[in-house]
């Protein structure tokens, strides 16, 4: 069989023919065959059984190949002597039952032959996640049913006619109808479908992390640049305030010491008119009159142009630091500073706030409204990584306990189906009795007010 495998593979080019090793059977090995190894050796990192597809073999013999599947992303790649072709390896596109026990494939094809037996009949049936196909060479039907009877009331481990017997009916009865390999078979299929639809999900998952990813990697990039921009239009707006309110300030402080010393020479003209006599009165009068009025001046001055006046000398240069901030905003260099540093807030508020809808239309596409929604107002946040990591773990385990199965004889692997679901059914009956428990207490329990009003009960 693996003679006419390889044969038809060479015909339709998928095998190299023209440079070949030998194999322990006697067949040629050439790029593109996929052979198994039936020794372990450490040196080489291989081991019995192992199955390899060929990339390239030298003229030498040497044979590389490939691991054809390890659960690894990035398959094992070992050289292979010709020495070791020629007695550990040979062709692996067809193998006794022995020798594919533990394996799955997507479709297994099982021969009949006078050799089989009825646990080859089982491991071969029980390979293929999507078909499983016996294949029988008979003159008819009548005869392949003979045939098939024949296998299954052989028994490798020869316990006796009448155990063989019984084994193989009870073998064809759970074929037919409920039986253990029925049981089984049915149980490794919805295994494989629920390790595919795990991997179909994770994949899913994977998708939509990589979406949002991207899409969370462009907003940051779009976030921080206009970040960027905000920040430079204040420093500008900063820079420009600083440099229109300098001289300003020099200003504001220099008319502000102008004003105080006006208030000063007043207060010494009234001090000089209280104290002036008979004689020296007019003149100190007219000097109190001359000085009311340069305050009088003065003062309407410095308001007409700071707002505000100094009260004391100790409070000058803050009046004078704050006077002349409030005019320089009045300025157009820092009037149009200002606009770009609003300008530039808006257009980050409005980029943020696109961001926000496009995250939740990605949401609502991927996962509908309901879903992105609740993501959007913190109700259950979405967190596609995880979920794909629960999915691979989900499928990892269906497969680990369907190889476990496989593994195991057809009555063993019955019994614990059985024990598992009894066990499963107990769980389910234990949580409807907890559930009948607490109805009472739910429906008694009131729905609304504080949870310290609740009425307590021991359970």
């Amino acid at each position: 069989m693996n003679e006419r495998i390889r044969s038809g593979r060479v015909e339709r080019g998928e095998v190299d023919d023209a440079v070949t090793a030998t194999g322990s059977d006697g067949l040629p090995i050439g790029r593109g065959d996929v052979i198994q190894t039936r020794k372990n050796d450490g040196t080489l990192g291989v081991a019995n059984r192992q199955q390899w597809f060929v990339q390239h073999v030298t003229d030498d013999g040497t044979v590389y190949a490939r691991e054809t599947s390890n659960g690894r992303t990035n398959p094992r790649t070992v050289a292979l002597p010709a020495e070791y072709v020629a007695e550990h390896a040979h062709l692996s596109y067809a193998a006794t039952a022995y020798g594919v026990q533990g394996a799955t494939v997507t479709a297994s094809h099982t021969m009949l032959s006078e050799a089989t037996s009825a646990a080859g009949v089982y491991v071969g049936m029980t390979r293929g996640r999507e078909q499983n196909r016996l294949h029988v060479v008979a003159e008819d039907i009548a005869d392949a049913r003979a045939q098939f009877i024949d296998a299954m009331e052989r028994d490798s481990a020869d316990r006796g006619l009448d155990h063989a017997t019984v084994q193989a009916v009870e073998a064809v009865r759970g074929i037919i109808k409920n039986g253990p390999v029925r049981l089984v078979t049915e149980e490794l299929a919805r295994l494989d479908h629920e390790a595919e639809q795990a991997e179909r999900q994770a994949e899913r998952w994977e998708q939509i992390a990589a979406g949002l990813d991207t899409q969370r990697a462009e907003h940051r990039a779009e976030d921080d640049e206009s970040a960027d921009v905000l920040r430079r239009a204040e420093d500008a707006a900063a820079r420009v305030r600083v440099g229109v309110a300098g001289p300003l300030t020099e200003q504001a402080e220099h008319d502000g010491a102008a004003y105080l010393a006006t208030i000063g020479t007043e207060a010494a003209a009234s001090a000089r008119l209280a104290t002036a006599g008979r004689f020296g009165r007019r003149k100190a009068r007219a000097e109190h009159h001359a000085a009311t009025e340069q305050v009088a001046a003065a003062r309407a001055s410095l308001r007409a142009t700071w707002d505000e006046l100094p009260r004391t000398p100790e409070s000058l240069s803050a009046w004078a630091a704050q006077a002349a901030e409030r005019r320089a905003e009045s300025d157009p260099r820092v009037t149009d500073a200002n606009r770009a540093v609003e300008t530039a807030h808006v257009e980050r508020t409005a980029t943020q706030r696109r961001h926000t809808q496009e995250r939740l239309a990605l949401l609502a596409s991927e996962l509908g409204a309901d879903e992105a929604w609740r993501d959007q107002f913190g109700m259950r946040l979405v967190n596609p990584h995880r979920n794909a990591h629960e999915a691979h773990a989900t499928a990892a385990l269906a497969r680990a306990e369907a190889e476990e199965l496989r593994n195991l004889p057809i009555g063993d692997a019955a019994r614990r189906i059985e024990a598992k679901r009894a066990e499963q059914e107990q769980t389910q009956q234990r949580a409807a009795q907890r559930a009948r428990e607490l109805e009472p207490f739910e429906r008694d329990t009131p729905r609304t007010g504080p949870a310290r009003d609740r009425p307590a009960r021991s359970l």
